[in-house]
């Protein structure tokens, strides 16, 4: 991310740690498969897909605790005067790149990541219409129940699409009115920013044992399913 003036107060500062980057576009590639499985029937490879979601929303969970503080959620400024104190930015140039996510990025996030673990939950208990395709426990609910899970489960992929369509839209409004590349950072962890700001943050690095625990609690949340499941 740039400022629209480039200036010695300017720091190329490393925001994402290679674990949330990968993270990232590996669940941005799942939901493009998500969406096309379930669109062309291939039921089965899509709740495996879906269970590579759930080991991901589980780790990171726990990388939101205890990752780097740019991924931790307790540094996502949500409140309510955080968001209003930040809109006016949106129009004022030169735009200061932030250290971390912005709060309309925040809560964007939080609303993914929410809409997400509801889709998996409702897709592990679902089932068609004939009963022959069903999600790993839709064996533990009753039919009826089973069925309104599975209209809820593509129901809610409206609200996935839209979320997917306002990213990219606030991606290409920062990109051409704020002069402000996003997925640069994304790619390389790195953006510039405020040299005042990026003085009062730590650089986002990678802490070995955070990340094993991480990574062991979503391969067991994924075998779990595929154990039990059926």
């Amino acid at each position: 991310m740039s400022d629209a003036e480039p200036s010695a107060e300017v720091q190329d500062f490393k925001i994402w740690d290679l674990s949330i980057r990968v993270f990232h576009w590996s669940l941005a590639v799942l939901i493009f498969l998500l969406w096309q499985t379930g669109e062309s029937g291939s039921l089965d490879t899509h709740r495996k897909l879906g269970v590579g979601v759930l080991a991901l929303l589980v780790y990171r969970l726990y990388w939101g605790f205890f990752g780097p503080k740019t991924a931790r959620f307790t540094a996502y400024p949500i409140t309510p005067r955080q968001v209003f104190t930040y809109l006016p930015k949106l129009f004022k140039k030169p735009y200061k790149a932030t250290v971390g996510h912005s709060p309309l990025a925040s809560l964007s996030v939080l609303a993914i990541f929410a809409i997400l673990g509801f889709q998996v939950a409702t897709g592990l208990f679902a089932i068609d219409t004939d009963g022959l395709f069903s999600g790993y426990f839709a064996h533990l609910v009753r039919f009826d129940t089973a069925r309104q899970l599975a209209n809820l489960h593509v129901d809610s992929f409206d609200i996935i699409s839209a979320l997917v369509l306002l990213h990219l839209f606030a991606i290409s409004y920062y990109l051409f009115a704020l002069a402000t590349d996003l997925v640069t950072a994304m790619i390389t962890g790195k953006r510039d920013v405020d040299a005042a700001m990026a003085s009062k943050h730590s650089p986002a690095t990678v802490r070995v044992l955070h990340l094993c625990i991480a990574l062991g609690l979503a391969t067991v949340a994924g075998a779990i399913v595929l154990y039990f499941g059926r």
